[in-house]
């Protein structure tokens, strides 16, 4: 398999490492990630400056294409102008951090497999939840990458679109016995921010409250990963799946 690889944390984050590590199995991984963190970067490409492109050298992965673009563009450019070898899968993520529910329309990690899956191939979202005091074992990630991805490149979703896995934190020892089917979850997250008032009409707002406050009862993305099991979901490129 030829297997291109991307993320929205930049092309030395270690999700993507562990993702890497968990490809490697199936044949050659191309690596064409953002040069910068993009997270939460939507589906946006650049349109109005030049994309500059470096090869890197690095210990893990040899020669790596790092762009100073989202990951929409490296999806894009690593297609149309990077790669020789036709391309199998494409992969995006390890992401640090869960993308359930309206993450979907929101992350860059996203982004990257649904422009793959605009573009016709196969592709499978991966993020990996985070909770405060609880350490991110990437060991446990790369484990379980071979197992998903051999079952899910091989299963067209029911309709144009992609696959979106969830890992929990932490990942179970039983891991492949507690992957679940679901859609995903439809109730919006909370909306809360840390405001700081500076005077002068000037006011500052960061976003705060906690990822896992969120008024959700049927099985969804969000609820599996809430209650320590992993999470796959089909996701839909126009509309839903019918």
């Amino acid at each position: 398999m030829n297997i291109l690889l991307t993320n929205d944390d930049g092309y030395q984050a270690p999700g993507l490492r562990a993702a890497f590590l968990g490809l490697s199995e199936f044949g050659t991984v191309h690596v064409v990630a953002p040069k910068f963190e993009c997270s939460a970067c939507s589906h946006k490409i650049t349109m109005r400056r030049p994309i500059t492109v470096e090869r890197v050298d690095m210990e893990l992965y040899g020669r790596v294409h790092s762009v100073d673009g989202t990951p929409a563009d490296c999806v894009r450019i690593a297609i149309a102008e990077l790669l020789n070898d036709s391309i199998d899968l494409v992969v995006s993520g390890v992401n640090a951090g869960a993308n359930s529910g309206v993450d979907v329309f929101y992350s860059g990690t996203i982004a990257g497999a649904r422009e793959a899956a605009i573009l016709g191939l196969p592709a499978i979202a991966l993020s990996q939840a985070l909770r405060d005091g609880i350490a991110t074992d990437w060991g446990a990630v790369t484990d379980i990458v071979p197992h998903l991805v051999s079952e899910l490149w091989r299963e067209p979703t029911p309709g144009p679109g992609f696959w979106s896995v969830n890992f929990p934190v932490p990942i179970p020892v039983d891991a492949r016995s507690r992957i679940r089917r679901v859609p995903i979850e439809t109730s919006p997250a909370m909306m809360r921010y840390e405001r700081t008032d500076h005077g002068n009409g000037r006011v500052e707002f960061r976003t705060g409250g906690s990822y896992w406050t969120r008024d959700a009862g049927s099985p969804s993305d969000y609820t599996v990963i809430r209650d320590g099991d992993i999470s796959v979901a089909a996701i839909p490129l126009y509309g839903k799946f019918t």
